[in-house]
């Protein structure tokens, strides 16, 4: 018995063309990697900001270092977070030096200076500095494009890094970086990049909700005899 072949011709498809389809195709993969990359970096964000939302109180380490140009200054100690705008942050280095924020004024006090820095500190003002993160109350997908680093980007094991580029406004930096643990959904490490291309980087450690904090903690003496600057808004 014959059995019939049908017989199979090859078109000669032009070299153009074949580049051509060859780019559509990468772009198509590279819209979808971003989209699902976006998608990831948002639910990582919302577990983030679902978890701080409910807390009323947040503690832990921290290490923060300025980058300036080749100049590199750090500064580590414990800090204390209560809703809506209170904060306490104790440095082992340098030693001595205080922040401290009781939801009307922040209280800065330098102990190699003697000297305290007092200016106007409430929850709004508390929205505008980047540590806002911290009370889960962002709106992301409406102040900032998200976007997910690299696994190259990542400082610490079980991380997710986000890119948060400001929409519009002016907010006093270029971009974040928020690296996230995707158990926990704590804030790991958070990069500010100032318009003048200062870096400040925190690193968090310890990370705790919820636990008792004294209001006493929130109360700031000022030294006797340290010198006071007040600031005022222009």
């Amino acid at each position: 018995m014959q059995v019939f072949v049908p017989e199979i011709r090859t078109a000669r498809v032009p070299a153009a063309f074949r580049r051509r389809a060859a780019a559509c195709c990468l772009l198509l993969l590279l819209l979808a990697a971003s989209a699902g990359s976006a998608s990831e970096a948002e639910t990582i964000l919302s577990g983030m900001q679902q978890r701080y939302a409910a807390a009323g109180t947040i503690s832990g380490s921290f290490r923060l270092t300025y980058r300036d140009f080749g100049i590199e200054q750090a500064e580590w100690g414990v800090f204390r977070l209560a809703k809506p705008a209170r904060m306490r942050w104790e440095y082992a280095h340098p030693k001595g030096k205080l922040f401290v924020a009781d939801g009307k004024e922040s209280f800065l006090y330098v102990p190699e200076d003697n000297q305290v820095t007092v200016q106007s500190f409430t929850a709004v003002e508390m929205e505008n500095t980047p540590l806002r993160f911290l009370l889960g109350s962002e709106d992301f997908a409406g102040s900032f494009f998200i976007t997910s680093e690299s696994a190259s980007e990542a400082r610490f094991e079980g991380s997710q890094v986000v890119r948060l580029t400001p929409k519009g406004g002016e907010p006093g930096f270029s971009w974040l970086l928020l690296e996230i643990d995707r158990n926990t959904r704590d804030l790991l490490r958070l990069v500010m990049r100032e318009h003048s291309g200062n870096t400040l980087e925190y690193v968090f450690s310890d990370m705790q909700a919820d636990v008792a904090v004294s209001d006493k903690e929130f109360k700031f003496t000022i030294p006797p005899g340290a010198e006071v600057l007040r600031m005022v808004a222009e």
